[in-house]
């Protein structure tokens, strides 16, 4: 007897685009892999998604990816756009004095950056590139996967697509502001108008199905 065919498993996550606002949201879980060939990094560089999940009035469970470079041999940088985030994740600013405090948990076969580089470039039994999941991301004993923040998030637009980007993270308890979707009021010669509720996220159109990987936007 061969292998019989099975039901691919149902999921309620969707792909979608969020409207321009602020949402609470909690930091689900975190990759490592390698990034796309440019100018600046002829074979590629780490990077890190940081995955967010925001959860409706329903229970409709929407994801939203933040993609970074990943930091060469963990080493602080005032210009890292991801030390920037895991510092507002945490509430804290790094420096080259506290990087030492943060800690990512990569599984017990990659204890080392090289040992991280070795295994992204590395290709599965389909011969696609492997990715890391991150086990624990922690600055002292804070643990960050499973937190929840407050997101500003932005609507990019090249003519051809749009995505999301989010503008900065914020601790829930010093933020302010609603914590549902909001969208500025239009501008106009009057006086601005009440700021009203956004709607619900837009699904975005379906990815297409089959084998082929997700083209990443780096």
């Amino acid at each position: 007897m061969g292998l019989k065919g099975q039901s691919k498993e149902s999921s309620n996550f969707e792909r979608t685009i969020f409207p321009e606002g602020t949402y609470d949201m909690v930091l689900d879980k975190a990759i490592v892999m390698m990034g796309k060939p440019s100018q600046y990094a002829p074979e590629g560089a780490p990077k890190i998604m940081f995955i967010w999940k925001w959860t409706d009035e329903e229970g409709t469970e929407f994801e939203l990816t933040d993609y970074l470079g990943f930091p060469k041999n963990m080493k602080w940088n005032e210009k890292s756009a991801f030390w920037k985030r895991a510092g507002e994740i945490a509430g804290l600013t790094f420096t080259n004095d506290n990087a030492g405090l943060l800690d990512i948990d990569l599984g017990e076969f990659i204890q080392s950056y090289t040992e991280l580089l070795e295994h992204i470039t590395s290709k599965d039994d389909r011969g696609n590139s492997e990715k890391a999941h991150v086990k624990g991301l922690s600055v002292g004993d804070q643990e960050l996967l499973g937190k929840k923040c407050r997101l500003v998030v932005g609507v990019w637009d090249n003519g051809e697509k749009q995505g999301n980007e989010i503008a900065k993270v914020m601790q829930i308890a010093a933020a302010s502001g609603p914590r549902k979707p909001t969208k500025a009021a239009p501008t106009t010669q009057s006086a601005p108008a009440a700021q009203k509720a956004a709607p619900a996220p837009r699904p975005a159109p379906a990815a297409p199905t089959g084998q082929a990987e997700v083209d990443l936007p780096f």
